[in-house]
Formats: C-alpha cells, sequence, structure tokens
C-alpha cells in the first residue's frame, strides 16, 4: 500500500481536518477485510449485497476493496493511516466512490446512469470515480460525466502511473492519488 503521508500537502490537511463525522463515504469496490488492524475505531457498515457475508475476503477483489477503503478510512496511528479516517457513514452529507467503470468514445453514459449521476448532483451528493486503468488519453464513465470528481493512479512519489488514463476531461474535473501498490 501506498505511504499516503508521502503525498505533498497532506500533513498540512491534517493539520485543518482528518474528515468529519457528519459525512459519509460511500465505497463501491470489492469486499473489504473489516477486521484490518487499519479500520480498528472506524465506523464501517457493510450495506446488503448479492455477495454473501461469510465469503472471503482475501481474493483480488477484496484486496482492491480494502486497500481503497484503508485510504479513506484508515485510522490514525495504525500502519495505514487514511486520508478522513474520522468520515463515517449514514450521516448527513455523502460521497460515493466507484472503482469500476467503462470505456467510452465520447464520454457519455446509458441513460439510466447519467439519470443516477444527475439525481447525486441534484442533492449535493459527490460521486468520487476511476478514471480507469486503460493507459490512454481516453474517457471511461462514470468518471468522464461533468457531476464526478476523476481519479487517476499515481506512484509513492507523486507520479502519474502508466496504467491509468488520462486527458482533457480529467485534467479540468480531476485529481490524482495513490494507485501503487
Amino acid at each position: 500500500m501506498a505511504d499516503l503521508t508521502q503525498i505533498p500537502g497532506i500533513q498540512s490537511l491534517w493539520e485543518k481536518t482528518s474528515g468529519d463525522s457528519q459525512i459519509c463515504v460511500a465505497v463501491l469496490d470489492g469486499l473489504v477485510d473489516r477486521t484490518h488492524p487499519c479500520f480498528a475505531g472506524s465506523d464501517l457498515k457493510r450495506l446488503p449485497t448479492l455477495v454473501q457475508e461469510e465469503v472471503c475476503v482475501t481474493g483480488a477483489m477484496s484486496l482492491h476493496g480494502t486497500h481503497v477503503a484503508s485510504t479513506i478510512f484508515g485510522q490514525h496511528g495504525s500502519e495505514i493511516p487514511g486520508i478522513a479516517p474520522r468520515c463515517q457513514c449514514w450521516r448527513s452529507h455523502y460521497i460515493i466512490n466507484i472503482s469500476g467503470g467503462q470505456l467510452t468514445e465520447i464520454g457519455e453514459a446509458e441513460g439510466w446512469l447519467e439519470s443516477a449521476v444527475q439525481l447525486c448532483s441534484d442533492n449535493n451528493v459527490l460521486i468520487v470515480a476511476a478514471a480507469g486503468n486503460d493507459g490512454c488519453n481516453c474517457l471511461h464513465v462514470p468518471a468522464s460525466l461533468p457531476a464526478v470528481l476523476a481519479v487517476g493512479a499515481t506512484d509513492d512519489l507523486g507520479r502519474p502511473l502508466n496504467f491509468s488514463n488520462w486527458g482533457e476531461t480529467y485534467s479540468n474535473q480531476g485529481i490524482l492519488a495513490p494507485g501503487g501498490t
């Protein structure tokens, strides 16, 4: 996992805030190993899904889900201090993180997805979505939609990873975050 303490400006951000318990962050990803020590003291909840609770959390999708969740919720003082460990779920402000998506030629989404994103935007719900891992100047939905904050990947030194998508759309509505392993 990337060492978040090395992100330029993270220490001054943490001096101002380590998240707010009134902000809920939803992570749509693989199963999260909530027994990982970095989550001790955090307020992680798992909503019902098609995946049974008993499913093993050691597979590749779970590793990704745990990595994403620890980047956000890792408790300070643990081996993985997260960006906003005090954020919780089921409060008054919402952020949805989507690690999936698909390539699109012109950045348009199917009607149902576009409507869902618009509904979130209309209700002040921020959607944060992966820019994609195709390593091209290409668009990936939902990240390319105007109301979505796109996130590309960097290595531990803050350099964009060669598999992370890029492009003008993302430079205007996106950020880079640690994505190396």
